[in-house]
């Protein structure tokens, strides 16, 4: 195998690695737009919970899974750091 070959060979091999970290980058962006909504999304309906609702209904099933999303919240944000590239500190 000449040099060229070799070299055009690590070339392509390069732009596969820069393309998946492209795709490793958008989907930390797409997990941590969905984690923004989510958060403002919790609070939106805690802030309905502590007011009341304004309808006299069983909320305690709603309050349980509400006070469960923080810690679903934090797993996912700890999947969304995205990892240190070979090389890079």
């Amino acid at each position: 195998m000449h040099d060229s070959e070799r070299l055009e060979r690590i070339e392509r091999k390069v732009d596969q690695i820069m393309a998946a970290q492209d795709d490793v980058n958008a989907a930390v962006t797409a997990i941590n737009d969905l984690l923004t909504a989510l958060s403002t999304d919790v609070q939106a309906i805690a802030a309905i919970i502590e007011a009341g609702g304004g309808t006299p209904v069983d909320t305690s099933a709603l309050n349980t899974a509400v006070a469960q999303l923080p810690a679903a919240q934090a797993a996912v944000d700890a999947l969304a750091v995205p990892p240190t590239a070979p090389g890079q500190p």
